[in-house]
Parts: C-alpha cells; structure tokens; sequence
C-alpha cells in the first residue's frame, strides 16, 4: 500500500506531463529562415563573447589595481567587475535557453536526427543552467576574482553548450524552413 502511493503520483505526474507537452506542440510556430539565420548570429556572439570574457575576470587586472590604485578606486573595480560579470552570465544564460528554444523547434528539420545527440545537448544545457546559477551565486558573494575556478568551469561548459549547438545547425536542413516571418504553421 505505502508503494502504490508514490508509484500513482509519479504515474499521474507523468500524464500530466504527456498532456501538457501535446497540448504545445501543436501551437509552436515553424522555424523561419530569418530565426534560423538569428541563431547563427546569437551563436556567434555567445563564441565571441566567452572567448573575451575571460578577460574581466583575470587575476592580473585585479593584481594590478590592488597594487598601483587607491583603495577607492579599487573598491569601484571590484564592483564594476562584479556587475559585468553578473550582466554577462544572465545575458549568456538568456541567449542559450534562446538557442535551446529555437533548437527544440528545430528538431524536426535536422537530416539525421539522433537521440544521443539530443541527450548529450540537453545534459550540456542542464549543466550549464546549474553551474550558472551557483557561479552567480558564488559571483554576487564572493565577487568575480575570488570564484575564478567556478567561473572558468561555466565558461568551458558555455563553449562546450556552443560548440554542441553549432553542429545542430550544421545539421539542419534549411530548405524545410519557413521563408515568411510570421509562419503559424508546424
């Protein structure tokens, strides 16, 4: 009996699940060539700016300022560097789920769909997605020159989430998209 109990909640859970999912596929619109096209661009962006971003939160800087500034002006960097770096994990955390979006509309226009590859991608974004909320964590606390190691590792998962990204598109067969902008049609 004490069985029964979490097997029907989870069995329920997973019907509901199951309802909900049908219930918005059918009200995705198609992917058009112009959001395929703004998907490469935001892909891009995302490659350009993990590449630099690296930048804001070296140490050398830091040292630099700690050595040679007052410590008002080091307060202010400290602060500013800590602002950039929460703007850009929130902004790069904005921009994947976008992809992510846009990847699950695409799934049905790929030339060689492949499970693995949908589970390698989905496991990379759910990573990504858990280590940013802590680095923001570990960010907005510590500050950004204290949490490098955190930082570093989202910034690999990020370029990793990217490159996995990158082969989707790659993969997509853009003569099955939609030319208009506002195609309803799935």
């Amino acid at each position: 009996m004490t069985i029964l109990f979490p097997i029907s909640v989870l069995g329920t859970l997973i019907v509901v699940l199951a309802i909900r999912l049908l219930a918005q596929s059918g009200r995705r619109p198609a992917v058009t060539v112009d959001e395929y096209a703004k998907a490469r661009e935001a892909l891009d962006a995302v490659f350009v700016e993990t590449a630099m971003i690296k930048r804001i939160f070296s140490l050398e800087d830091a040292e630099f300022v700690a050595r040679s500034a007052t410590p008002d002006v080091t307060r202010s960097f400290l602060n500013e560097r800590k602002k950039l770096a929460l703007h850009w994990f929130r902004r790069t955390r904005k921009q994947l789920a976008a992809l992510m979006d846009l990847h699950l509309r695409l799934a049905g226009y790929t030339y060689d769909p492949s499970p693995g590859f949908e589970l390698r991608l989905t496991a990379k974004y759910l990573t990504f997605v858990a280590v940013s909320n802590i680095v923001l964590l570990l960010v907005w606390l510590l500050g950004p020159f204290k949490a490098t190691r955190s930082i570093s590792y989202a910034i690999r998962v990020a370029g990793s989430l990217c490159t996995t990204f990158s082969v989707l598109l790659e993969r997509v067969n853009p003569t099955g998209l939609s030319s208009g902008r506002q195609s309803l049609v799935h």
